[in-house]
């Protein structure tokens, strides 16, 4: 992929055996670490409905998960920007 590619939100395309893949791998983590798929909506939720107090962002397109490297578990929260929700005063 290039960065053009990257800039543009270009993705590539992945066989469905690597994302089937990685979706295993995603609920063995998520197992392991005890998280239910009701508390990973109510996860979801809740980062929603705090960042879109200042941020213009797409619920749809919110993807939360629990990933595991060689440090441990990690809660990875990819969050599409729109943009600034306008201005606001605090």
């Amino acid at each position: 992929m290039s960065w053009l590619d990257t800039l543009l939100g270009r993705r590539p395309q992945h066989s469905s055996a690597s994302l089937a893949k990685q979706r295993l791998v995603e609920v063995l983590v998520q197992d392991h670490v005890r998280v239910t798929p009701e508390m990973m909506d109510a996860i979801r939720h809740d980062i929603y409905q705090v960042i879109a107090r200042h941020l213009d962002v797409d619920a749809n397109q919110l993807h939360v998960n629990i990933t595991r490297s060689e440090h441990g578990e990690s809660l990875v929260a990819n969050v599409p920007v729109r943009r600034a929700a306008g201005s606001r005063t605090y």
